[in-house]
């Protein structure tokens, strides 16, 4: 018989939400910063349009797969009691932060490749936005 490890506290939840999206704020600062030095223009030799599409596609794929995958995880954890629906509950949210996050990241390095904030820093700030929505405020188990 295994034990369950405890569940961890909100609290301590929360901070780890707050250190994902923190994350995706920081290196936000980078491009900014980059890119006003160096006078608006990005760090590739010529611009790569094909990083553009990759950083619409895979930032709307990830959204999307971020949404449906934590309605599942929730589905998962709503059949769930106690401290096994609390760890569910927090994977439910962990999981689509981290998807969120990675896609962030790819649209503000677009943006610090290319130097135009159009598409890539629009696609972070999307996403960014998605995933302060996911966040909860309160405790959900």
């Amino acid at each position: 018989m295994a034990i369950e490890p405890p569940a961890l506290p909100f609290a301590v939840q929360r901070i780890v939400y707050f250190a994902l999206i923190m994350s995706m704020l920081c290196y936000a600062v980078v491009p900014a910063v980059v890119l006003q030095q160096n006078g608006g223009k990005g760090l590739a030799e010529v611009p790569l349009p094909m990083l553009d599409t990759v950083a619409i596609t895979l930032g709307a794929a990830l959204g999307v797969a971020a949404i449906f995958v934590r309605g599942k995880l929730h589905t998962v954890a709503a059949a769930l009691a106690g401290a096994a629906r609390a760890r569910a509950l927090f994977r439910a949210t962990l999981v689509p932060l981290a998807m969120i996050e990675a896609g962030c990241l790819l649209g503000l390095t677009a943006w610090l490749m290319n130097g135009n904030p159009v598409p890539g820093l629009v696609v972070a700030l999307v996403l960014l936005s998605l995933a302060i929505l996911i966040v909860p405020l309160r405790d959900p188990a």
